[in-house]
């Protein structure tokens, strides 16, 4: 009995000392909390811009957004850089307390390098609240190789019309990457996307990917958007997680290409609209482990055609007659009426091994 009073009395000052010291914690945080603030802006300013620039952007934290200039400007590349921190212990810190030296190599170099890199231990230990946002501007008649790359956060890119890029490669972390484009915009060289966790998103209209695209995540979302495109070689989009979601409209193809898309756990929607001559074969290899596939696709033209051969281990296999006919399922294949004589055609394998795969669809 008096080693039971003995041990909850230990505990009571135990938990005495946990609970002012908590206190004594919390008074410090409210005590030293405080906000800090940084901006900059660093140009590149050449004499005469190369006939290909090599541009790299790299951050720890932080979003990166890149965009075109609206008006001419002297500059190769602007970049306004925008902090704010706060939080505990903040109160009376500067840059070095929470960042590396910014790197920004922009003379005589071949590739414009920025960096932004935070000390690891400063933001380990204090809680920390951080809006870091890294704006970059481009000219439009300049030709790029644009790298982005931002640890935990997002990268957006917009493209406007009439602007010629030769490599593109976005990659974060943990965050979102997104790349838009409008009429007449070319990507001469790879377009490439991905993250670890975070959804990926392409919507392109009247743009030309000469080399194709690839699109990977780990966990999240792939969502691409091509209207009225031309493109020269395969797409690839790969999730271990999370969802993919395609939509075609009136795409033209410069040679036989693939398309690869491939999820582990979620589902995949195609939409195929093709009311034009496509000018090529397409091979389609869409597979989900356990989700679902669907399929809708609609031609206009008898030179085009498509089938799609489905594959079930667990599930079922449904093909809807969307209203105009011109399409049939024999067995486990979903083919238009004049696939064999079409001169270019879809040629798509749907596999899942747990889930469904429905094909709605018309050709004319």
């Amino acid at each position: 009995m008096v080693k039971m009073r003995k041990r909850n009395i230990i505990l009571l000052i135990i938990a005495g000392l946990i609970v002012s010291g908590g206190v004594a914690f919390g008074i410090v945080v409210i005590a030293t909390w405080g906000e800090y603030k940084y901006s900059n802006t660093f140009y590149y300013d050449p004499s005469a811009p190369s006939p290909l620039e090599n541009v790299s952007f790299s951050s720890d934290v932080g979003n990166i957004i890149i965009n075109y200039n609206t008006t001419p400007t002297n500059y190769a590349v602007k970049l306004d850089l925008d902090i704010r921190v706060s939080g505990g212990f903040v109160a009376g810190k500067s840059f070095s307390d929470f960042f590396k030296p910014i790197t920004w190599s922009n003379e005589s170099v071949s590739i414009i390098t920025f960096s932004l890199e935070k000390k690891p231990t400063t933001w380990s230990i204090f809680p920390i609240i951080q809006r870091i946002t890294i704006n970059i501007t481009l000219r439009t008649d300049v030709t790029y190789d644009i790298e982005a790359l931002t640890t935990t956060g997002s990268i957006e890119m917009d493209v406007p019309t009439n602007c010629i890029i030769n490599n593109t490669i976005l990659t974060s972390t943990t965050g979102s990457v997104s790349l838009s484009s409008l009429m007449n915009t070319v990507f001469l060289g790879k377009v490439e996307m991905s993250t670890n966790t975070g959804s990926l998103t392409i919507n392109a209209v009247g743009s030309n990917f000469v080399s194709g695209l690839t699109a990977i995540s780990t966990t999240g979302s792939l969502t691409i958007s091509l209207t009225s495109c031309d493109v020269g070689d395969n797409l690839v989009g790969t999730i271990s997680t999370g969802s993919i979601s395609i939509n075609s409209y009136n795409t033209k193809y410069s040679k036989d290409s693939i398309w690869d898309f491939e999820t582990s756990t979620g589902s995949i929607d195609i939409q195929i609209t093709q009311l034009i001559g496509m000018d090529a074969n397409i091979t389609g290899n869409i597979q989900s482990s356990t989700g679902s596939i669907d399929v809708i696709y609609n031609d206009a033209q008898s030179t085009v055609g498509a089938e799609f051969t489905c594959s079930v281990d667990t599930g079922s296999i449904t093909y809807i007659d969307l209203g105009a006919g011109g399409m049939s399922k024999v067995g486990d294949i979903v083919l238009t009426d004049d696939y064999n004589s079409a001169i270019y055609k879809y040629t798509f394998s749907l596999t899942t091994s747990t889930g469904s795969i429905e094909v709605r669809g018309q050709s004319l």
